[in-house]
Formats: C-alpha cells, sequence, structure tokens
C-alpha cells in the first residue's frame, strides 16, 4: 500500500509557503472554499493557495462545511460553490464537512438526501464528491446506502496529539470504509505558521479522474419511495422536489412504483 501524505488548509494558515510544504514531502491539500453562513464569500486564502500548491506540482481538493444555510437550500449552497470553483481542476473533488450539530439534529433520511442532491449537482460538472466526518458520525450517523456510495475522508486524533503519523497506530481507520485520514489537527509543517491538519490517502484512493457512480437502480428507489424514504407529495420538500433534485427522473421512479405496487396486489 502506498501512502500519500497531504494537509488541509483555510484563512487560518494565513498566508503558506507552498514551495516549503511541497519540498516538506507533502503531496496534496484540501482548500476551504467558501464560507456557509448564507453569505457564500470566497476563503480569503483560496485563490492565494489553489495557484500556489499547484504551481509546486500538489494536489488539490475543496471542502464545503455543511451548517444552518446549507441546510435550508443546498442547491443554492452547491451552485454558489460551483460559481466560485468555475471548472478548475481538482484532483482531490469536493469533500463535505458533516460535523454541524444542526445538521445532525435533522435525522438520518435528511442527511441522506442532502448528501445526494450536492453530489448530483457536482456530478453534472465532473467533480467527485466525497464525505468528511469524525468516526462518531460515521458509526452513529451516517446512513448505511452513503457508506457505500460515498468515499469517506475520517478524522481520527489520538489522546496524546503532536502531529506525528504512526501507520500502525491502533485508532487508523480501515480502508474497508475510509479512504483518508485526518490524522492529526496539531501538526507542524514548513512553510505554515502555527498548527495545520494533517491527512494520508491511503493508496491514491480519493484522486479519482472519473466520478464514483452513486446513484441507485430505479427499482431501489422505487422500494424505497414505497417504504416511504422520500417524503409524500404534500410533504416539504416534496417527494418530487427530492427526487429531482437529487438527480432522478420523478416520472421514471412513480412508473416503478405503480409497476412494484400492481405486482404486490
Amino acid at each position: 500500500m502506498k501512502e500519500v501524505l497531504g494537509i488541509d488548509v483555510s484563512h487560518y494558515q494565513g498566508k503558506i509557503d507552498w514551495d516549503k510544504v511541497a519540498a516538506s514531502g507533502k503531496q496534496f491539500a484540501i482548500l476551504k472554499a467558501m464560507y456557509e453562513a448564507g453569505s457564500h464569500n470566497i476563503d480569503e486564502t483560496f485563490e492565494y493557495n489553489y495557484k500556489h500548491a499547484g504551481d509546486v506540482g500538489m494536489d488539490r481538493g475543496v471542502y464545503i462545511f455543511i451548517g444552518s444555510s446549507s441546510i435550508s437550500d443546498p442547491v443554492k449552497d452547491a451552485k454558489a460553490l460551483l460559481k466560485h470553483l468555475k471548472g478548475r481542476k481538482l484532483e482531490y473533488g469536493i469533500w463535505l464537512d458533516l460535523e454541524s450539530d444542526k445538521l445532525r439534529a435533522k435525522g438520518k433520511e435528511f442527511i441522506r438526501n442532502l448528501c445526494y442532491v450536492y453530489a448530483y449537482h457536482f456530478a453534472q460538472c465532473g467533480y467527485f464528491c466525497g464525505i468528511y466526518c469524525n468516526r462518531d458520525w460515521y458509526i452513529n450517523v451516517i446512513p448505511e446506502d452513503l457508506k457505500y456510495d460515498f468515499d469517506f475522508w475520517i478524522a481520527r486524533y489520538p489522546v496524546n496529539d503532536n502531529g506525528s503519523y504512526n501507520p500502525l497506530s491502533p485508532i487508523k481507520p480501515s480502508e474497508s470504509y475510509a479512504a483518508a485520514w485526518q490524522y492529526s489537527s496539531k501538526g507542524n509543517v514548513p512553510g505554515i505558521q502555527g498548527k495545520v491538519d494533517l491527512d494520508v490517502d491511503y493508496d491514491g484512493i480519493t484522486k479519482l479522474e472519473l466520478y464514483k457512480s452513486y446513484k441507485n437502480t430505479v427499482e431501489k428507489i422505487a422500494l424505497e419511495v414505497i417504504d416511504g424514504k422520500w417524503g409524500t407529495k404534500d410533504s416539504t420538500p416534496t417527494r418530487k422536489e427530492r427526487l429531482e433534485s437529487a438527480g432522478y427522473s420523478y416520472t421514471e421512479v412513480q412508473a416503478k412504483v405503480n409497476e412494484l405496487l400492481s405486482n404486490m396486489n
């Protein structure tokens, strides 16, 4: 297994000397691209970090925090990020940060639908979409469908977190469910003042040239509709709105629902 070491950064790291970062052996960087909080303003350091990380040959991805404004209008949120990105190359795609208590309170079905909405819009522009969360979220909050359909970047730090990487650590997330591991929030990297998050990508798993198919079969979605997982015509949002925002044809799914119900009678 060939593991790739990297970092994730935002304006909190200030102006980074990317030549020194690359010389230290870091090969990828996940960048904060946009504020949530309703403003959708671009992170103050994103343009600089995107350009200069690329200039030294580092692979780049971005992350977006799913907070209160994102919860209320994920489509607007996704489109705002895509507008900022302007089709730029992202070797490590776009990651959804799912550690908001407000999002957790919404429940598994809401989280499931929300992630598919984001993934659909990002996929339309050719971007891979993964999920970032801690181990507690992965075990207790993330719906099973998402575990099958998305790559996961798991945050888990040792009690005595000092920024060192131990490939044999007992807390290291298994490759059976994780594509990458954020192993420290207290890293020291040449070219960066202060602490920085440190990451390891397992064997380049997250560096996908083609978007990983996340969409389920029409029959599977139809069965979920029958089971009540996609709301009703009177719910908010409606079943039709949920299905279409997630990239499914409402007409096609409803036809399959009718066919399945007919066969059950």
